[in-house]
């Protein structure tokens, strides 16, 4: 299955989240997909381990389009946990990550309550971090 076909199918389906198995969709996928998602597309993802993420499909592209394609590799793949990427990466979710890289990411973000929102996880984020 192609990311178009999972955003059809979340569209289709009228459900505020959709599921979808691990490898369904690839990390590439976003930079290949000319039209904008929008932020507020999820799906969780089952892992062949049984492991379960709630993942926004918008927020992973826009991180795709700001260069840091490794993240959502790491985010798509269901053998790391959210301890695994948060070692790594030092946050634990595509809307972390993209706060944290506000002023990379934030041209890539349509939304105005969406960058208020980033805005204010930024802050959360430093103060856990003690910055």
């Amino acid at each position: 299955m192609t990311l178009n076909a999972v955003i059809e199918r979340y569209l289709l389906s009228e459900e505020s989240i959709i599921k979808i198995r691990e490898g369904e969709i690839k990390a590439e996928d976003f930079l290949l997909n000319d039209n904008e998602i929008s932020v507020g597309i999820r799906v969780i993802i089952v892992g062949r381990n049984g492991r379960r993420r709630l993942t926004d499909l918008g927020l992973l592209q826009i991180i795709a389009k700001c260069g840091y394609l490794e993240f959502v590799k790491d985010y798509l793949d269901m053998s790391l946990t959210l301890k695994d990427i948060y070692k790594k990466y030092n946050i634990y979710t595509e809307l972390e990550f993209i706060a944290y890289h506000y002023e990379e990411c934030n041209k890539y973000v349509k939304d105005e309550d969406v960058k208020y929102t980033l805005l204010k996880v930024k802050d959360k984020i430093l103060n856990r971090k003690g910055k």
